[in-house]
């Protein structure tokens, strides 16, 4: 065993975007952090040599994201590594209804932007690296959680050298939706398979529109096109499992052909794609987001479909209402802190619930071809696009900004 027992007041599981996001919020020079990562986080200029080419993978944030960067101070050097969502095209294949959402209409100079993931998470990276308050521990592979007397959790977890322990006030877990950190800690959870898989490629147009993103709505499901710069596009086709074995099987010619027909000539023609990725789309759900001292954040406490682009900016929302509820108070009562993480419980599962509703509802209504349903799913865009009532709450809603606020969805850390 390690040689030495640390004590922290919030180790936080999963040195993700999510855990350096939670580690920056939460951090006070009167606070102690640590992030247990299993990755080295050795990122350096080389990884990042193929960042403006095809071949990367990207994360759309929305307005209230970017609300959550700027209280920490980060924002300006992550907007000037991503690309701004100014217009979203929403369409269903070979139907005629049509909604346009321009961030005009609500007085603001961008919905949300596309940044490249690797080039995210370094920025995080840095900021984290340069606080004082936060100890990174990389390599290190979680073991076991559990409760050691009423006020503290002991965690175990073993490096490349030793295996090791530190007990911590409060505990963050967020390993991702396959969390053992939230197993540990008696936290179930309950998964739904969509029948759906996801390819994820960029690939370039000819006729690119600056700052425009798509979401085209397809029997097999959504497909999306987000603006990464000049002529390059992240593009999220999900389909059945079936079919998407066989796209990915195909050369890039046969895949471009595909892909072109699927989304139509919007924005010309398809000149190249990078390669392809493919993963099977399901929703994992936390059955409680608190045990306790522990709080289950981001995938761990909800791994969602991607056609609404909700999953990481919905773990930063957590984040920040984390934040909110623990600005200012002190750790040492158990009984305490209990009570505050189930208020902070009460107050997510409201907005997770109708993220949820949204993004499920949106698969239901348009990821078939039942004849009965196309004149609605035409019909329902149609009305979407000039009822101004509707359409905001649909936009305030993928801006993250309709469930509330708080000091840093204004952009304030405190």
């Amino acid at each position: 065993m390690g040689a030495s027992v640390k004590c922290e007041d919030i180790a936080i599981v999963g040195g993700g975007l999510v855990g350096l996001c939670a580690g920056l919020a939460l951090q006070h020079p009167d606070r102690k952090i640590s992030i247990i990562e299993s990755n080295s986080l050795s990122q350096s200029q080389k990884d990042t040599s193929c960042s403006s080419g095809l071949n990367t993978r990207s994360i759309a944030l929305s307005y209230a994201s970017i609300q959550i960067f700027k209280a920490l101070d980060i924002w300006n050097d992550i907007k000037n590594l991503a690309s701004p969502i100014r217009t979203i095209h929403i369409s269903a294949k070979g139907r005629w209804g049509v909604c346009r959402l321009n961030a005009t209409d609500y007085d603001l100079d961008a919905l949300g932007y596309v940044i490249e993931s690797q080039l995210l998470g370094l920025c995080l990276l840095e900021k984290v690296k340069q606080n004082k308050s936060i100890r990174l521990i990389t390599n290190a592979t979680f073991e076991s959680a559990k409760f050691n007397t009423e006020e503290k959790i002991r965690l175990g977890f073993h490096t490349t050298e030793s295996s090791d322990c530190l007990y911590t006030d409060l505990l963050l877990i967020a390993d991702g939706a396959q969390s053992k950190a939230r197993e540990s800690m008696g936290i179930e959870h309950r998964t739904i398979d969509y029948a759906q898989s996801a390819i994820i490629t960029n690939v370039c147009f000819d006729k690119p529109i600056k700052a425009a993103a798509y979401e085209r709505f397809t029997d097999s499901g959504p497909l999306a096109m987000l603006p990464l710069g000049h002529n390059r596009y992240a593009c999220v086709w999900t389909c059945k499992p079936e079919v998407a074995l066989e796209l990915i099987a195909l050369d890039d010619t046969d895949f471009i052909q595909l892909l072109q027909q699927c989304f139509g000539f919007r924005l010309g023609f398809i000149e190249q794609v990078g390669e392809r990725f493919s993963f099977p789309l399901q929703r994992t759900e936390a059955q409680s987001l608190t045990n306790k001292r522990c709080v289950v954040i981001g995938n761990a406490a909800n791994a969602l479909h991607p056609v609404a682009g909700q999953g990481f900016n919905l773990g930063l929302r957590d984040i920040a209402s984390l934040q909110a509820v623990l600005e200012g108070r002190e750790f040492s009562e158990p009984d305490e802190l209990s009570k505050l993480l189930g208020g902070y419980e009460q107050l997510r599962q409201a907005e997770q619930r109708q993220v949820i509703r949204l993004g499920d509802g949106l698969v239901s209504l348009f990821s078939n071809d039942l004849p009965l349903l196309n004149h609605a799913r035409s019909a329902a865009l149609a009305l979407l696009d000039i009822l101004p009532a509707l359409k905001s709450e649909v936009a305030l809603s993928g801006m993250g900004l309709a469930t509330g606020s708080n000091t840093m969805l204004r952009g304030r850390l405190r």
